[in-house]
């Protein structure tokens, strides 16, 4: 077992966390350090059980659950510990962070080994830090150490400074919402909180940017601000509970029809036609009933574009 070890941080990755042991054991490469002690580093940032085994094993018992940390990546789909989640939705290949965040870690005498990666700053429906508000700021490094964290930070640790910017004063409804359930906090009683993360958030997202820009949102053009923006508009839709959800979106099922089929799709736009194309993925199918069922008061022969 290795006598120079940090303890494992609540929300952190394991990745990050072998990061940290092989800076505090004076190793810049997490690859490096990983191949001195019979696992691989890449392996065990996408959550390998040989190369994780191997790794927990040589930490003994004595830092905590650092299995907690593991983070499973396939080709398509990301396990954490808070939810599964397509690629689309996780940065796997940007090592993002809080500088405030990473300020406090390392402490005035900047102790790199000391500053942690944590899970929510992976997730790409989250912009701002939770506890400091300010914008998360992202290593442009080599993608494929992305998950190295101490040695990602040692390219940004001179100008930590200058990255922290100003605290948000936007309401962060939606994103405490997320984080909360990512750090399987207490349920908050949302609508929303009987849907996967995933397919909740991603809704809700949605949801704000047509309530903004009408049926066809050009989501394609939309930057960090729009995002969190329409996040906010949607959040505070599903907050008010299902039947103020269903009164939200009465105008648009006012649409008429030129033909005689009307499809789901028809009323709401983009927000049907992304919620499709993921109908395969836990939770998106469930919303799209909700949505159908919501809009047949108006059409009750709408045809259904569910696949099954």
């Amino acid at each position: 077992m290795l006598s120079l070890t940090v303890p494992f941080q609540p929300n952190e990755t394991l990745a990050s966390y072998c990061s940290r042991i092989a800076a505090l054991n004076g190793i810049e490469s997490a690859a490096e350090f990983a191949s001195h002690f019979g696992f691989n580093f890449g392996r065990l940032a996408e959550g390998w059980e040989t190369d994780v085994n191997v790794f927990c094993a040589l930490l003994g018992s004595r830092q905590g659950r650092p299995a907690d940390g593991v983070v499973i990546q396939s080709r398509e789909f990301v396990e954490t510990p808070g939810g599964t989640f397509s690629r689309e939705f996780l940065e796997t290949d940007r090592c993002r962070f809080c500088p405030a965040c990473v300020a406090n870690d390392i402490g005035p005498a900047r102790r790199l080994h000391r500053a942690f990666g944590r899970v929510e700053w992976m997730m790409k429906f989250v912009h701002t830090c939770p506890e400091h508000g300010i914008r998360l700021q992202t290593v442009s490094g080599d993608r494929l150490k992305a998950s190295d964290f101490s040695a990602q930070l040692r390219t940004a640790i001179a100008d930590l400074e200058n990255l922290a910017g100003p605290r948000s004063t936007r309401p962060a409804g939606f994103q405490d919402y997320v984080v909360n359930r990512l750090r399987g906090g207490p349920p908050h009683g949302n609508w929303l909180d009987k849907f996967p993360l995933q397919s909740a958030a991603h809704f809700t997202q949605l949801l704000g940017a047509v309530a903004k820009y009408g049926r066809e949102p050009e989501l394609e053009e939309f930057d960090d601000d729009d995002w969190v923006e329409v996040s906010d508009i949607g959040y505070a839709m599903v907050s008010r509970g299902e039947q103020a959800l269903d009164s939200a979106l009465d105008p648009f099922f006012d649409l008429k029809p030129i033909r005689r089929k009307i499809s789901l799709s028809m009323l709401l736009g983009r927000l049907s036609v992304e919620l499709l194309e993921r109908a395969d993925q836990p939770g998106y199918t469930e919303l799209l009933r909700y949505l159908e069922n919501a809009a047949r008061w108006k059409h009750p022969t709408l045809t259904s574009e569910l696949p099954y």
